[in-house]
């Protein structure tokens, strides 16, 4: 079993970051259109970057959730996995940020890349556990939960930082 999780959470952290990159360009290649903003980023925010860990991380749970005959503990796990992973992904954004002073393209990358392996990392060590399948429904609920403040904030942005654009100094869409 630890076996094949380990391989899961190989092949996943792939999938993600693949998916996760082209899914950096698909609101452009919309043509801007505010229903694919939904899902995808609208702008060069930190927040609207979480997206890129959101989607794929999602897809490929349901992928997992299906091939692991609906292990009951995979969404607390991956749930608790995408929490840690997008605080990894903003923890290193602001901290490199904050000592070096700048935005530096190739450390962005690199804090996406970071967000993903902790992630899951996090959710390896607690669905191997295979004791919080009593927490099926509250890892959905969290999922969901992101998912609609993503597409809230993608239209009402609160004014502060974390969903600025840095490159034009606006908020959502």
């Amino acid at each position: 079993m630890k076996n094949k999780l380990f391989r899961q959470c190989i092949f996943g952290f792939i999938f993600t970051g693949i998916l996760g990159s082209l899914f950096h360009f698909v609101y452009g290649w919309s043509g801007c259109n505010s229903f694919v903003g939904l899902f995808f980023p609208v702008n060069e925010s930190t927040w609207e970057h979480l997206k890129l860990l959101y989607l794929p991380y999602l897809i490929w749970s349901v992928i997992e959730y299906k091939a692991t005959n609906k292990n009951k503990s995979l969404w607390f796990g991956k749930a608790i996995g995408l929490l840690v992973g997008m605080l990894a992904i903003i923890s290193f954004f602001y901290s490199y940020n904050g000592i070096i002073g700048r935005n530096i393209p190739f450390l962005n990358i690199l804090s996406f890349f970071i967000g993903i392996a902790a992630a899951f990392a996090v959710d390896f060590f607690i669905i191997k556990s295979n004791i919080f399948e009593k927490f099926e429904k509250v890892g959905i609920t969290i999922f969901s939960v992101i998912g609609a403040a993503f597409i809230l904030f993608s239209f009402m942005p609160p004014l502060i930082p974390l969903f600025k654009d840095p490159v034009t100094f606006s908020y959502g869409i």
